[in-house]
């Protein structure tokens, strides 16, 4: 009898009790667990917004399809501008001058404020116009510096054509004090006619070759008196 019970298993002693907590679940078997729960969670949030964006696309969709049919007779509104007189595709007003087509619904689908859209668009504009003026302002600056620097350029070379006729008036003076006095007259007036287009006995100063076609044979004339003398 004791040989038997000696047989039993004895529940409290540390053999039994140790092999009790073998057989509790490891760390690693827990880990596997709640990482298939976050992925069925997480599968389950995707499902469910990809249902909610179905249903808007669907609602979208639909609202499409409907503003782009028109009316029919059965709709209470039109049925009563038909017998008003109005047809379908004529203008409003009474000279026809008036829409055609309905004023377009524009469904606002942010989470902006009313009015918010509108605010970000006039800004944006607003900057854009600002940024023509400097672009402008910068175009006309530019034009106004290459226009100065054209008529500095010009001015230079105006001078420098001056200095040029000083210079060849200066050496045909040197060239007249060495020569008799009819020599110089004639030196002198015909630079002044062909340089200058001036006739000294005129006292005008002519355009062109108008000088040779009024006062060349007045200049030959007095020109050939004072020679002879």
């Amino acid at each position: 009898m004791k040989s038997n019970m000696a047989e039993e298993d004895d529940y409290m002693s540390d053999s039994f009790i140790n092999v009790q907590e073998d057989v509790r679940p490891g760390l690693p078997m827990l880990r596997q667990i709640r990482e298939a729960r976050r992925k069925e969670e997480k599968q389950q949030e995707a499902n469910l917004k990809n249902r909610q964006k179905s249903l808007k696309e669907e609602e979208q969709e639909r609202r499409d399809i409907g503003l782009k049919n028109a009316l029919g007779c059965e709709n209470k509104g039109f049925a009563l501008l038909q017998k008003m007189g109005y047809k379908s595709g004529q203008a409003l007003g009474k000279s026809g001058d008036g829409i055609v087509e309905p004023i377009p619904l524009n469904v606002k689908t942010g989470k902006s404020g009313i009015g918010h859209e509108a605010l970000l668009k006039r800004k944006a504009e607003e900057k854009l116009e600002s940024y023509r003026k400097k672009i402008h302002m910068r175009n006309q600056a530019e034009e106004k510096a290459a226009e100065q620097f054209r008529m500095r350029l010009k001015n230079k070379q105006d001078e420098v054509k001056l200095e040029g006729d000083l210079r060849r008036s200066q050496r045909a003076c040197q060239q007249l004090d060495t020569q008799k006095v009819s020599e110089k007259l004639q030196i002198l007036t015909s630079y002044l006619r062909e340089e200058h287009l001036y006739c000294i006995w005129c006292g005008t100063a002519y355009e062109g070759k108008k000088i040779k076609k009024i006062c060349l044979q007045i200049a030959q004339d007095q020109l050939l008196q004072i020679m002879t003398r």
